[in-house]
């Protein structure tokens, strides 16, 4: 069955697959091709799977069963941020000549997210002062030892089931028995609060009740926000972006500028930040390299 993803234009699904490919906590557990990512998602309790496609300004969306149609597509367009709508977010930008290189760059990629809810609940305690591939290596093994396989990807299981496992069933599925306690209290935390609530409930509000969880701090509060629920109006930007705005924005940055002319745009800044700063970036270390072994070379010749 294939359906159209409810898109807002600008929208890129090559940028979505980009970001995708660089973003070490998504390897492995997406299938990619040139113009499709096929995911495995758990609905009313049942794995299944659904491939976005097409490179097109109207990708579509392809499921096995009926039944579960409006659930997938709802999925799988909250993962790529379908309906976002950027023209707030580009207006504000007009005139910020620092960032102009990362829009223009980025231009039409919307917010990804974590897939479901429990995958951030989960991954906001792994990346707690923890390098990101190492994080990632402990999401991968997790989902190998939990996850529900179906058609070559692992689906992970609803709260139902993940409520149920305790920190030594976390612990040993992810090799750190002290993050496997923390999972295990954020897991039931998070799921007595409800997607509903985080999404609907006042940003503070949710926020603090986030707050209210053992295991939960400021970082992984404003993560499970942002990049699991897709809200946009509030970033904590000196604990988490600050060194990515200062080496765009050098002498110039201004917390409190950036704050007022982006308001509740402000999520979206941060995502394009963080994503376009490291993009941008990987032309420069090429070069850097590049020139470090040309100059090893020269030395070694002489």
């Amino acid at each position: 069955m294939k359906l159209p993803l409810p898109i807002k234009a600008p929208f890129s699904f090559p940028q979505t697959l980009a970001f995708i490919r660089r973003f070490p906590p998504c390897q492995g557990q997406y299938r990619l091709t040139d113009d499709s990512l096929t995911a495995a998602v758990t609905i009313h309790g049942r794995p299944t799977t659904f491939t976005i496609r097409g490179t097109t300004p109207s990708p579509t969306v392809e499921i096995e069963r009926a039944v579960d149609a409006p659930a997938i597509l709802a999925r799988a367009a909250h993962l790529v941020g379908a309906r976002d709508d950027l023209g707030e977010f580009y207006a504000a930008a007009e005139g910020d000549r620092h960032f102009r290189p990362i829009l223009d760059a980025l231009h039409g990629l919307h917010h990804v997210r974590f897939l479901t809810l429990e995958e951030i609940a989960i991954y906001s305690v792994m990346c707690q002062r923890t390098p990101i591939t190492m994080a990632a290596r402990m999401k991968r093994k997790l989902f190998d030892r939990i996850g529900i396989p179906i058609d070559g990807l692992r689906a992970l299981p609803s709260f139902e089931y993940l409520v149920t496992l305790d920190g030594a069933d976390y612990g040993e599925a992810i090799g750190h028995a002290r993050k496997g306690e923390q999972i295990a209290e954020v897991v039931r935390g998070v799921a007595l609060l409800g997607e509903k609530f985080l999404v609907d409930a006042p940003y503070a509000e949710a926020r603090d009740a986030l707050l209210a969880i053992r295991g939960i701090g400021p970082f992984s509060a404003a993560m499970i926000l942002l990049r699991g629920l897709g809200r946009m109006d509030e970033v904590p930007l000196a604990q988490i972006f600050e060194a990515e705005a200062r080496s765009v924005y050098g002498a110039a940055y201004d917390e409190a500028a950036i704050r007022a002319r982006y308001g509740r745009q402000l999520g979206y800044w941060s995502f394009y930040l963080k994503t376009g700063s490291a993009r941008l970036a990987q032309p420069i270390m090429r070069t850097l390299r590049h020139e470090k072994r040309r100059t090893v070379r020269n030395r070694s010749s002489r």
